[in-house]
C-alpha cells in the first residue's frame, strides 16, 4: 500500500487515496461529489438510483428521496408528486381523492364513467 501524503478521503474511518474512492457501480472518482452507501459499498448518486430507487409509476425515473424529494405511495406503486395526475385530464391528484383503473389513476370527475 502506498502512503497517502495528500488529498486523502476518510470513509467509514478508513483512509482512502482521493483516487481509489471510487463508485461501486460506475468507478467515478467520489472526492468531492455527492454519494450514498449501502451494505459498505459506496455508490455516487446516480448509480444508487438506478440500482435500489423505487421507479415512479408516471414517468418511471428513480425517486430518490434524497433532499426531502417528497412522492406518493399507494398500494405497491410510487409516483413523484409532480407525476401524480389523472391519467385523462392531467389534473394534479396530490391530497385529492382519486380513482384506480388498472394501472392508471383518475379524479374524480373522468373516473365517474368507469
Amino acid at each position: 500500500p502506498q502512503a497517502i501524503t495528500t488529498g486523502g478521503v476518510t470513509y467509514r474511518e478508513q483512509p482512502w487515496h482521493k483516487e481509489c474512492f471510487v463508485c461501486t457501480g460506475c468507478k467515478k472518482q467520489l472526492s468531492g461529489q455527492r454519494f450514498t452507501s449501502r451494505d459498505e459499498f459506496a455508490y455516487c448518486l446516480s448509480c444508487f438510483c438506478n440500482l435500489y430507487a423505487k421507479k415512479c409509476a408516471g414517468c418511471t425515473n428513480p425517486i430518490s428521496g434524497l433532499g426531502g424529494t417528497k412522492y406518493i405511495s399507494f398500494e405497491e406503486r410510487q409516483w413523484h408528486n409532480d407525476c401524480f395526475n389523472c391519467k385523462k385530464c392531467s389534473l394534479s391528484l396530490v391530497g385529492r381523492g382519486f380513482l384506480t383503473e388498472r394501472d392508471d389513476i383518475l379524479c374524480p370527475e373522468c373516473g365517474k364513467d368507469i
